[in-house]
Order: structure tokens, then sequence, then C-alpha cells
């Protein structure tokens, strides 16, 4: 059903941009669009894995769609998208919003990101509801226009998780105070994905796992000023999902998940931290990442030198197979030129190298058919534009 009003907005969105737009029945419309042509190519030998399914050593670009690069196989799939986003005013304080994202991943995918409307309470209050981006991450608004960010694509280490939306409501508050900008959010709702995308990367490419998260409350606040932004984000839910091959939930787990993102720009130099941690301990365990990256403008050139962490906590519970010598953990270091070919576009170039950095007990996949992923090099480049 929702790929069905996936397919009905996006219908819509192209034809109103196409008649370019304008007013019906007292209602105006607006549109906008987003492209992102990219190939890349895992330069390390590999063999078909018989458990996962992909030919590894691979690189996984986004969890969350099964945006994988394979050994030896260029590619444009993992991280190719057109998008369209429609904006209905129905009058200054009432307006819907609708985005939809095409995917050429392993299954040809149409995801409805966003569908909520905004009502503007007062001149700093605005309350949404419908469905959003869980806002997780420093661009998790933008995480879909790749010409947002400077990367080909957004880290792994961070950017991918088995729920990335969540249908709710939400208030965001704008003020400004003594030249800050400041932005807070106050959300609920809750989410639940049918044949996760996410599970794949660890049950395997023909195996079918759902998720849940349920009683989602959080909070983000933004400040900014000149070229300095910092952001705290809290977010607690119930997690579930099913074992292959049933479709059973698991028993609800409580989790915590805090961020804390810092980006800032000083005359040509570009500055970014991210930090998650996750406490999932009534379930396996905690999660930390970490991402640094540093760039310097020459002129509409960008180069950039990215780190990034992600390292789990397993508890000791062999009874329910937890093992904290069984943990995962790997860093991804990224060199990155971006070229600025117009305001609305971009070329970008990127090579990545993939560590495990676990334990060599730790495996990706069904350790009784597939090889551990020790490390990857990806080379890619993308083509992004606005329209």
């Amino acid at each position: 059903m929702a790929k069905l009003f996936s397919l009905l907005f996006a219908t819509l969105a192209i034809g109103a941009y196409a008649a370019e737009l304008g007013e019906i029945g007292g209602v105006d419309f607006s549109g906008s669009g987003f492209l992102t042509l990219a190939a890349g190519v895992v330069t390390n030998s590999g063999d078909p894995q018989t458990a996962s399914g992909y030919r590894c050593p691979c690189f996984i670009s986004d969890y969350a769609q099964a945006g994988v690069y394979q050994s030896h196989k260029l590619t444009a799939q993992p991280d190719s998208k057109l998008g369209f986003q429609g904006r209905a005013t129905v009058n200054q304080d009432l307006s819907f919003t609708g985005q939809v994202v095409f995917r050429d991943t392993d299954r040809a995918n149409v995801d409805l990101e966003w569908l909520y409307g905004s009502y503007q309470l007062s001149d700093w209050t605005t309350l949404q509801f419908g469905r959003k981006r869980l806002p997780l991450f420093y661009y998790s608004e933008s995480q879909d226009v790749d010409l947002s960010y400077p990367w080909v694509h957004l880290s792994p280490q961070l950017y991918g998780w088995e729920i990335v939306n969540y249908d709710g409501a939400n208030l965001l508050l704008q003020r400004e105070f003594a030249g800050w900008a400041v932005n807070a959010d106050v959300f609920a709702g809750s989410e639940k994905v049918h044949d996760d995308d996410y599970w794949k990367m660890y049950n395997g490419r023909n195996t079918r796992t759902d998720s849940k998260w349920s009683n989602i409350v959080g909070a983000d606040i933004s400040i900014s000023r000149g070229g300095f932004e910092a952001r705290l984000m809290h977010i607690e839910s119930y997690l579930q999902s099913t074992t292959p091959p049933g479709l059973v939930f698991s028993p609800k787990a409580h989790q915590d998940i805090n961020g804390l993102s810092f980006h800032a720009e000083y005359t040509n130099w570009i500055v970014q931290a991210e930090f998650l941690y996750l406490n999932r301990n009534e379930l396996y365990g905690k999660d930390r990442t970490q991402l640094f990256g540093v760039g310097y403008r020459v002129g509409k050139y960008l180069p950039m030198v990215t780190v990034a962490n992600y390292r789990q906590a397993q508890r000791y519970d062999p009874a329910n197979g937890w093992d904290p010598t069984h943990s995962e953990a790997h860093r991804d270091i990224a060199l990155t030129l971006r070229y600025d070919i117009s305001p609305s576009s971009d070329f970008k170039l990127q090579f990545d190298h993939w560590k495990n950095t676990a334990d060599p007990n730790f495996f990706v996949y069904d350790p009784t058919t597939a090889n551990p992923r020790y490390m990857a090099n990806l080379v890619s480049a993308s083509y992004d534009m606005s329209f």
C-alpha cells in the first residue's frame, strides 16, 4: 500500500512540476526533485558467499536500503536514486509535504520517506503530523539528497540502522537568542518495516526479517551561529524483530539512543564530527559510533578526509548467544574530492578503506559458510543534482 501511495504521489509531484505548479482550487502547489547517479567497485578479490548471497569482500554503503558494492563488480545500484518532493499550501497556517525516492538497490524500491502535515501554531511553533525521517543524525532530514553533503555516500558506521522513519507527530520550535538560532523538536510515534533490508546484511540476502520500534519518544535541539552548528539528540523506544524463518516478533526490549554532532566552517576549512551511542543492554549490549571529517575548499574543489568508527559491546550471555568476543567493530577511512559544477549540481570522487577492527572470531555472516570481512577498498564516483 505504501508503494502505491508513493507512486501516486510521485505522479502528482511530477505532473505539478511539469505544469509549472501554481494554484489549484485555492491550494498552492510547489515541487522539487533530486538525482544521484553513482557507480563504484570494490577492488579486493573475493568469492561468492553462499550465506550472504554477495561476492565478498564487499562494502555496505547503506545498511537500511541494502546498498552493497561487491568485489570486482562495477555497479551503479547501491547509491543511485531519484527523488521528488511536493508541497501543498492550503493557507498561511496549514500545508502538506511529501517525498518519494526511487532506488535501484537489490529490489527496485519506491519509498515514501515523507508525508506529513504542518500547522503553524505561532510565529515560532509548528505542529507536524504524519510520516517523517527519524532525526537520528545530523543529515537525517537531507540524507536522501546527496548534494547536501560532501561524500559520495554517508558513513555506514553511523547512517545505517533497521529503522530510519516514524509515523507520529512532533512539535517544532524555532527561535533566536542573542544572535544564536535555536531549533528544538520533540516527537513521538512508531515504525514497522516488513522484510527489512538491514537484516539481510547479517542473516543473508534471501532471508526475511521484520523490524518494529514502538513507543518512540525523543527530542533534539540544535544551535547555530555563523558557520558553526551543534546538535544534541535523545530517543527512547522498544525494539523487536522476527527471527528467520518465522515471523513472530521477539519480546520487547528497551533502547536509549543519544547523539551529538558538530559542523563548523571557517574561511576555507570545514570540520565535521558526529557521535552516536545506543544502549540496547536488554537485548544484546551497546553500540558506539564516531565520525571525524576535515576538508579545505580550493575554489570549486573540496578535498576531504573522513574517519568513522563503529564498535559493538555485547554483554556476556551465552544462553542467548551473546559473547563480548563476538562483538562487531570496523573502521572506514574515506578520501573524497567534490567539485561544484553549479549551485545545484556537483561531481564527487571517493576512495574508502574499510577494515574489520573486531576480534577475528567475528563474522558478519554465518561463520559455517562465509568468510570474515577483514578489509574492503571501494572506489566510487557520483553526479548529484537538484531541480
